[in-house]
């Protein structure tokens, strides 16, 4: 049975980096472009019985105006409307347009490589029951 959820545990990590890999894969990739985005709504969401908000930012690049959405939701409404924020996104793919948050992405990416790391040493033996 503890096998079962070893490789379970291990496919979903697996997943999981392949889900938030392949936009970041596309960053590292190709040149990155940086624009300045105007916060214009927040788009409202549920989460654990409260309400949570991500900007929506409009900006303006040489293939057009675009409208993205923030991956990332808050308590509040934040920023204010009207906040001029940089964006960054990689070339092609405006829609990919966010605010820098290297950190952030870092720390997920090493949660889940460690993660990784942890289940692959138990289910081959090197770390003890």
């Amino acid at each position: 049975m503890e096998s079962y959820f070893l490789i379970v545990g291990t496919a979903l990590c697996l997943f999981s980096l392949w889900a938030i890999a392949r936009h970041g894969w596309l960053r590292l990739t190709r040149p990155s472009r940086r624009a300045l985005g105007e916060v214009t709504g927040h788009r409202s969401s549920w989460d654990d019985n409260s309400k949570t908000y991500a900007a929506i930012y409009r900006f303006r690049d040489e293939s057009g105006e675009h409208e993205v959405i923030d991956a990332v939701y808050r308590p509040a409404r934040q920023p204010e409307l009207g906040t001029i924020r940089e964006l960054a996104y990689p070339q092609g793919h405006p829609e990919l347009a966010r605010p820098p948050r290297l950190w952030l992405w870092g720390g997920v990416y090493l949660l889940l490589l460690g993660l990784l790391g942890i289940l692959a040493a138990k289910t081959l033996g090197i770390l003890p029951d």
